[in-house]
């Protein structure tokens, strides 16, 4: 056993909480029209899942609540469980019983339960998949259902076979399976998109950044080569100073020691000398004055060239930074075009998207436009429908009137007459009388009008002739006048037998004028309902055209919704292209703010050294000046202290051999002395350009310029071309290695999401094609065996003939229709659509047998398909009906004897209270003869069935059946029961 037991609250016309215990084998469902016994397989349907409300004879689900009645409140809650018996394992759960739960509130909220645990639909679906339950398999066939097998669509007869094949769960699955390759494609189609738009900005991107690193490299590159050659420079310098140094405290030494030796001389010439030493002092003076001036002038000239090549050097620097401000001036041009252009274009899908959102909202205005109109059109419907219910009553009202005015008119005519003494022989017999007489006169007027006639034919009539004519003439008029006398009484004869009360009855106060009055309003009250139900048809098809044009509003609507995700997607997209436009031109105008300061440091740095340069001029112009002063005055000094000299010749050439190594050490400390000052001109001079130039202290790289061993030639030649490089390289975009950085990240974000989506999207594939080809092959397998059952069960069944399934599109096996092909003994094939209503019950019935011989659903609820089958057809369809009733457990709703008498189980379902459903169990047992013994019926839980309740009894010749009372169920005289006592359909 599958089906255990049903437990229904508030579903439909269950308002108490009902629990139906289910028994192996056939189980009959009985009970009169209106009971509701189809509500039960409502209430199986509607707890496996059934979501149509139209399915469950409802115009909306909530419906189905109990809606109360006129001693009971409506109810708040629908509820069915459904327990079934899960011993072989059947169902993927692991216990022995499964209850299915489903709830629904008139909120309309539902809630679905699996033993106990709340759940969702789909999960219900899933449980039942490829079991042949469900709300829509072949575990429940309803009389609709036999027309749904055998529609004219093939495709329509598809879900018996899934469901018989097992592959409903791969059917789906694939489903979900194709609408996630369906989704993967959308996703891959917009991430392609804006990966290509992320790809334009990455190849551009990339360029600038090589270009930028290019020109950080080229501009490290430079400083480096500038350092190395200044630290180069700076040591040659300091090397030399150190040397200058050592040769002036040689110089120094030497000269002390000579200046001693011309002391000793000069000590013995003082008294001789004191005028020439004065010279000679002077002399010195003069000689140490010109060295200086000398020194200071080579110093000077020196600082000179070294401002010249620094001017060199800035005006060469303006001139780039000029052409770096030209590009960027031009770049920043460009983007702010850009920029507007991309503000024009967000602009203008900024107003495609209200023009859009007003659409929408002009659709949504529309649809309500034509709810409100629906509604009203409802509305004036069931007031329609009321004013009918009005006129139906008084129509009904009317017809009791004419009924008692017609009464009345019998009655008062049977008064009438009888006070009248009327009688039909003695109207009859007055009738004749009165006509006979006519009769006569009319004959003795013609043969006297005759003789008249001939009379005045005459010529000359004799005497005689006149006389006779005459005589003839008296004796005619005497007998018209006895007749005229005989028609007189008789006319008073008739007179007094006919009624007088009919002038009455047909009088506008009369009784048939009143009926006649009441037949008109009658009348005019059915015109006035036919004209208000064409009104309501009217507006039914107002609403429907309504409905249509909602429909075509919704998918408009729906459409419009698309688009607007879409424009708004091109929005984001528009603005996001709008911020790196707005982002790169503040980079660029930072870069300019940049470019603009330091070209205002170079023009001023500029400017400064042409102002020391023209100092410096003026200054070694004046040192030269005053240099040629100075050699004249000591020529002048040295031809005086020669002409002094000449007295003392011995001792001069000593003094003067002394005086020319004095001059040699002097000179040695000049030369020295000027170098020295040189080199430390030179090396603050170094320092200080390298401050200026690039605004850090030289020694700070004391340490690389003992490491420093590349030849200063060779520095600068690199440097040469370091420089032509940077020229060649144009201007660059300085943030372009941090947006690169970012775009790149993003590409290669995107460019990994394409990859997965690939992968996912050929994995989707091969499982959609594993899934086709494994349902095919199920499917086919399953298709064979049921078709080749169907023709056996179809011969059986029809006790000949022949039946074949078809595929409509044998290639496309999954999506393909089945015909269905019927012969029944002694016709032509023909489609299953042209065959009888009784036939098409029969095949179906041996299509449902041969698939439950493939694969046995394990409950099968059966209503009333066994409505349009003869006897004979009942019997074959209940034999094998008890055949397969060892396989699988079947409910059958039936009001035929034959079908009830092949059923193990009867449910009686009644309604004591009017609009409440009760039930009741009886279990048929077999006596030793093998005839059914009804046993007394087993009450519900929840209260006990009264003994007189509206139970149907189905019988079961030849042994007389007890009612539930329990006394016999008496025959009539063929011997046949009489259903006195017993309610039958």
């Amino acid at each position: 056993m599958f089906l255990k037991n049903l437990e229904v609250f508030g579903f439909k016309s269950f308002a108490d909480r009902t629990r139906i215990e289910f028994s192996a084998g056939i189980t009959a469902l009985l009970g009169p029209n209106g009971c509701g016994k189809s509500n039960v397989v409502d209430a199986v349907k509607w707890v496996l899942g059934e979501q149509a409300a139209k399915t469950m004879r409802a115009e909306k689900m909530e419906d189905v609540i109990f809606n109360g009645t006129e001693s009971r409140k409506p109810l708040n809650v629908a509820e069915v469980s459904l327990t079934i018996s899960n011993d072989e394992g059947l169902l993927p759960i692991d216990t022995s019983e499964i209850t299915i739960k489903r709830r629904l509130y008139r909120s309309g909220e539902g809630e679905y339960w699996i033993n106990n645990q709340q759940c969702k639909l789909r999960d219900v679906r899933e449980l039942f998949w490829d079991t042949g339950v469900g709300k829509a398999a072949y575990s429940v066939m309803e009389q609709g259902k036999i027309d749904q097998i055998l529609s004219s669509k093939p495709e329509d007869r598809r879900y018996l076979f899934e469901e018989a094949a097992g592959i409903t769960r791969f059917k789906v699955k694939r489903a979900e399976a194709e609408r996630k390759l369906e989704r993967t494609e959308d996703n891959m189609r917009q991430i392609e998109l804006t990966l290509t738009e992320v790809k334009r900005s990455y190849d551009s991107l990339k360029i600038q950044a090589d270009k930028t690193i290019t020109h950080r490299k080229l501009k490290d590159d430079i400083f480096n080569y500038e350092l190395d050659i200044q630290l180069l420079r700076l040591k040659g310098f300091i090397q030399d100073r150190h040397n200058r140094e050592s040769d002036i405290e040689k110089a120094r030494e030497g000269r002390s020691r000579v200046q001693a030796q011309m002391d000793e001389v000069n000590a013995a010439m003082s008294e001789h000398m004191d005028e020439v030493n004065e010279m000679e002092s002077r002399l010195v003076k003069i000689q140490q004055k010109i060295y200086g001036l000398a020194i200071e002038e080579r110093s000077k000239n020196e600082q000179c060239r070294l401002l010249e090549q620094s001017k060199h050097e800035a005006k060469e620097k303006i001139n780039q930074l000029e052409v770096k401000k030209k590009g960027v001036e031009e770049k920043i041009e460009i983007l702010t075009d850009d920029a507007d252009e991309q503000e024009g274009s967000l602009h203008n899908l900024n107003k495609r998207l209200e023009e859009i959102a007003k659409n929408i909202c002009s659709f949504e205005e529309n649809i309500t436009v034509a709810g409100s109109r629906i509604t009203e059109n409802d509305r004036r419907s069931v007031e329609i429908e009321k004013e009918i219910s009005v006129l139906d009553v008084k129509r009904s009202e009317l017809q009791k009137q004419l009924e008692a005015i017609t009464e009345n008119i019998v009655t008062q005519l049977d008064i009438k007459l009888k006070e009248a003494g009327y009688s039909v022989q003695g109207a009859k017999n007055a009738q004749d009388r009165v006509e006979n007489l006519v009769a006569q006169l009319k004959v003795l007027a013609s043969g006297r009008r005759k003789l008249f006639s001939d009379f005045a034919a005459a010529d000359s009539p004799s005497k005689a002739d006149i006389s006779r004519f005459g005589s003839a003439a008296v004796s005619a008029f005497s007998e018209i006048e006895k007749l005229l006398e005989n028609l007189e009484q008789a006319v008073k004869a008739y007179v007094s037998v006919t009624p007088s009360f009919i002038e009455e009855f047909l009088s506008p106060e009369g009784i048939i004028t009143q009926k006649r009055s009441i037949d008109l309003h009658i009348q005019r009250n059915t015109e006035s309902v036919n004209e208000k139900r064409e009104h309501i048809v009217s507006l039914k098809s107002q609403n429907l055209d309504l409905a249509l044009k909602m429909e075509e509003y919704r998918v408009t609507l729906e459409n419009l919704r698309i688009n607007q995700a879409q424009m708004k997607t091109q929005i984001q997209s528009a603005e996001d292209q709008l911020r790196l436009l707005h982002r790169e031109l503040s980079g660029q105008e930072a870069v300019l703010h940049d470019l603009q300061n330091e070209l205002f440091t170079e023009t001023k740095r500029f400017d400064d050294i042409d102002t020391h340069i023209a100092d410096m001029r003026e200054e070694i112009a004046g040192i030269q000046s005053e240099g040629v002063l100075l050699t004249k005055q000591l020529e002048n000094l040295e031809k005086t202290i020669d002409s002094r000299n000449t007295d003392v010749a011995g001792k001069r050439e000593v003094l003067t051999r002394l005086t020319s190594d004095i001059g040699k050490f002097q000179q040695q400390l000049e030369k020295a002395s000027l170098d020295l000052a040189t080199a430390e001109t030179e090396i603050r001079n170094i320092q200080e350009n390298f401050r200026d130039t690039y605004s850090r202290d030289l020694m700070e790289f004391e340490e690389r310029m003992l490491t420093v061993n590349v030849p200063a030639a060779q520095l600068r030649e690199q440097l040469t071309l370091t420089r032509q490089a940077l020229r060649d390289l144009g201007s660059v975009n300085y943030l372009a290695p941090e947006e690169f950085a970012e775009t790149k990240k993003r590409f290669d974000f995107l460019t990994v999401q394409i990859a997965d989506l690939q992968k996912a999207k050929d994995d989707l594939k091969r499982i959609t094609e594993e899934i086709r080809a494994e349902s095919t092959e199920l499917f086919l397998a399953t298709y064979n065996k049921i078709k080749k059952n169907f023709h056996n069960m179809f011969r059986r069944l029809f006790g000949g003939g022949r039946a074949e399934l078809r595929l409509v599109d044998p290639q496309n096996v999954l999506l393909s229709g089945i015909d269905i092909f019927a012969q029944p003994p002694g016709k032509k094939l023909e489609n299953i659509a042209l065959l009888s209503g009784g036939e098409k019950t029969m095949t179906a019935v041996s299509l449902l047998f041969a698939t439950y011989m493939v694969r046995p659903s394990p409950f099968c609820l059966l209503d009333e398909i066994d409505a349009a089958l003869d006897e004979a057809n009942v019997l074959r369809f209940v034999q094998t009906l008890r055949e397969f009733g060892n396989v699988s457990q079947y409910i059958v709703i039936t009001h035929n004897k034959k079908t009830v008498a092949g059923a193990g189980t009867l449910l009686g379902v009644t309604m004591e209270e009017s609009g409440v459903s009760k039930l009741i169990t009886i279990k048929l047992e077999n006596d030793s003869e093998g005839n059914i013994i009804l046993p007394e019926p087993e009450p519900f839980e929840e209260e006990d069935v009264e003994p007189e309740q509206n139970v149907y009894i189905p019988p079961h010749p030849p042994k007389r059946r007890k009612t539930a009372a329990g006394t016999p169920v008496p025959e009539t005289e063929d011997g046949s029961e009489k259903p006195s006592d017993v309610q039958t359909d």
